[in-house]
C-alpha cells in the first residue's frame, strides 16, 4: 500500500471532519420529528447536557495522547524499528484501556454526582450518562489505534474510521428513536438513552475497522526495511517517556477543551440563574437552553469544523519553519498568508450562515424568531472562537506556551465574570455573548503578541483583509435580500420550503462571493497557500 501524501492527508482530514459535522446536523431533522413537538425542548436540552458532559470525559480519556503516539511511531519506523512501534502500541493500549475503565466506572457509579456538578442537579441526565460510560471503555484504545495508523503515514484510514464511527452512530440513533417513539409510542427518555448508547456502537465498529487496517499496514512493510536491534543502536532511538508526552499534550488539551468546559459552565450556571433568580419553569429553561446550548451549537459546529480543517494545514508549516530557524521574512510571509486565508474562509461562511439563518433554523428545527436571532449571535461567537483557537495554536508552536495558557485562563475569567449580569439582562443571549466577548478580547491580545514579534500588519495586508470584509458584507446583503424575496413565492414556514430557499440562497451567496473575490484579487490567496511547502 502506498503511503498518503501530505495533500491527501489534509484532504481526508478536512472531508472527514466536515462530513461528520454535517451528518451530526442532518440527523437532527428526523430525530426531532420522531421525538415529537411535545417533548422536543426537553429531549434536546437533555441530550445537549449529556453530550457536553460526555465530551469532557472524552477529551480527558484521550488527552492529546494519540498525536504523541503518532509522532513516536513515526520516529521508530523511520529507523526501521517496527518492533518498537508494536511494543508502543501494546503498552499504551493497555494503559489507556485502564484509563477508560477508571473513567467509565466513575461515570457509571458516580453518575448522580456528575449530574450535580455538571448539570445543576438535573437527575434526568443520570441514566444517559450511564449509557455513555460504556463508550468510554473503548474510546481511549480507539484513539491509540488511530495514532498508531497515522504514525505509519496512512492518515486516510484514520480519517475514514471517523466517518464509519459517525455513520454507525447516527444510523443506530435513528433506528432506536424511530422504534421507540413511532413504533412503540414510548418515552423520549428511552430514546435519549439509546441515542447516547449509539456512541459505543460507532466507536466499536471504527475500532474493528482499524484493527483490520493494522494487519494490512504491517503486511505492507518490505522485509528489507525492518532492522534489528544490532543494526540500530538504542542511542539513536527516541526514548519513550509518557510523562514528557503528557507534558507536551496538556497545553493543547487545555485549548481544545475550552469550548466544552464553557458549555458545561453554561448548562450549570444558566439553569441556576433561571431557577433561583428569575424563577422560571423547567419547561422554559429547557426550551431556552436547548436553543443556544444544543440546537444553535449543532449548526455553528459545521462552521467551526470548516474553519479548523482548512486552517490546520498551515500550523505544521509554521512549526517546520520555526524548528528550521528559517528567515524572519519567510515566517512573516506565512503568518500574513495565514491571517488572510483564515479571514477569507471564516468571515464569508459566518456572514452567509447569518444571512440564511431564518430558514436554516426552520429546515432543521421549527420556525422561531428567537432561535434565528440566537443562531446569528452564535455565528459571531463561532467566528471569534475559530480566530482565538488558531492564534492560541500559533503561540504554542512559537514556543509561547506560558503566554498561551495565561490568555486561556483570562478568557475563562472574563466568561465567568460576565455570565451572571449578561444572562440576567439578555436572557438566552447572555451566555453566548459572554463567550463571544471573552474570545474577542483575548484573541485581540494574542494577535498583538504575534504581530509585535513578526510585524504582520502592513498596508498591503490591511487592504487585502478590507476587500474580504467588503466582499462578505455585499454577499450578506444580497443573500438576505434573496431570502426575503424568495419567501414571497415559497412557503418558508415548512421544512421543504425552507430547504429550497436555503439551497437557492446558498448557491447565490457562493457565486456572489466567488465573483467578487476573483474580481478584486482576494482569491489569489488560494494560489499562494497551495504553493506553500509544509516541509
Amino acid at each position: 500500500m502506498k503511503k498518503d501524501s501530505l495533500l491527501k492527508s489534509s484532504l481526508w482530514i478536512s472531508i472527514s471532519g466536515i462530513f461528520s459535522r454535517i451528518l451530526a446536523v442532518i440527523y437532527i431533522i428526523p430525530w426531532n420529528i420522531w421525538i415529537g413537538p411535545v417533548a422536543l425542548g426537553a429531549a434536546n436540552a437533555l441530550y445537549g447536557k449529556v453530550y457536553n458532559i460526555y465530551n469532557l470525559f472524552l477529551i480527558i480519556a484521550t488527552a492529546g495522547i494519540p498525536s504523541a503516539i503518532s509522532k513516536e511511531v513515526a520516529a521508530h519506523n523511520a529507523l526501521g524499528r517496527y518492533d518498537q512501534s508494536e511494543k508502543l502500541l501494546k503498552k499504551y493500549t493497555f494503559y489507556m484501556t485502564l484509563v477508560g475503565i477508571v473513567l467509565a466506572g466513575f461515570m457509571f457509579f458516580g453518575a448522580k454526582y456528575v449530574a450535580i456538578i455538571f448539570a445543576a442537579g438535573d437527575m434526568r441526565v443520570v441514566t444517559p450518562i450511564k449509557y455513555l460510560s460504556v463508550a468510554i471503555l473503548i474510546i481511549p484504545a480507539l484513539g491509540i489505534m488511530r495514532g498508531y495508523i497515522q504514525g505509519y503515514a496512512f492518515i486516510s484510514f484514520s480519517a475514514f474510521s471517523q466517518v464509519i464511527e459517525q455513520i454507525a452512530r447516527v444510523a443506530y440513533m435513528l433506528y432506536a428513536t424511530y422504534t421507540i417513539m413511532v413504533m412503540q409510542k414510548g418515552s423520549y427518555m428511552s430514546a435519549v438513552n439509546q441515542s447516547t448508547f449509539a456512541s459505543f456502537i460507532g466507536a466499536t465498529l471504527a475500532y474493528i475497522f482499524l484493527i483490520w487496517m493494522r494487519f494490512r499496514v504491517r503486511k505492507s512493510i518490505p522485509a528489507e526495511d525492518i532492522k534489528t536491534s544490532a543494526e540500530v543502536p538504542d542511542s539513536e532511538l527516541t526514548k519513550v517517556n509518557f510523562g514528557s508526552m503528557l507534558k507536551s499534550a496538556i497545553p493543547f488539551l487545555l485549548v481544545d477543551t475550552i469550548m466544552t468546559v464553557l458549555q458545561l459552565f453554561d448548562q450549570t450556571s444558566f439553569v441556576l440563574i433561571y431557577q433561583n433568580v428569575l424563577h422560571a419553569s423547567q419547561h422554559t429553561i429547557d426550551n431556552l437552553y436547548s436553543m443556544f446550548g444544543f440546537q444553535a451549537n449543532k449548526l455553528i459546529m459545521v462552521l467551526v469544523s470548516l474553519a479548523i480543517s482548512v486552517s490546520a494545514s498551515i500550523i505544521p508549516a509554521l512549526s517546520a519553519l520555526i524548528s528550521r530557524k528559517a528567515k524572519f521574512e519567510d515566517i512573516q510571509k506565512l503568518l500574513r498568508n495565514m491571517v488572510q486565508f483564515t479571514v477569507f474562509i471564516i468571515l464569508p461562511a459566518t456572514f452567509g450562515m447569518i444571512g440564511i439563518g431564518r430558514h436554516l433554523w426552520t429546515a432543521f428545527y421549527i420556525p422561531s424568531t428567537l432561535g434565528t436571532e440566537i443562531l446569528a449571535v452564535s455565528c459571531i461567537e463561532a467566528f471569534f472562537y475559530c480566530v482565538f483557537m488558531i492564534l492560541e495554536n500559533v503561540l504554542q508552536v512559537d514556543k509561547k506556551t506560558k503566554t498561551s495558557m495565561i490568555f486561556l485562563a483570562l478568557a475563562y475569567l472574563i466568561k465567568v465574570v460576565l455570565q451572571y449580569p449578561l444572562t440576567i439582562y439578555m436572557g438566552a443571549f447572555g451566555p453566548v455573548v459572554a463567550t463571544t466577548v471573552a474570545f474577542m478580547i483575548m484573541g485581540h491580545f494574542a494577535f498583538r503578541i504575534i504581530n509585535k514579534q513578526y510585524k504582520l500588519v502592513d498596508k498591503l495586508l490591511a487592504i487585502r483583509v478590507l476587500k474580504i470584509v467588503i466582499d462578505s458584507a455585499i454577499m450578506l446583503v444580497v443573500v438576505y435580500g434573496a431570502d426575503i424575496l424568495l419567501s414571497k413565492f415559497i412557503n418558508g414556514q415548512t421544512k421543504i420550503g425552507a430547504a429550497i430557499i436555503l439551497s437557492i440562497c446558498a448557491v447565490i451567496g457562493m457565486i456572489i462571493y466567488g465573483v467578487l473575490a476573483y474580481k478584486d484579487g482576494s482569491m489569489k490567496i488560494l494560489k499562494e497557500i497551495r504553493g506553500t511547502d509544509i516541509y
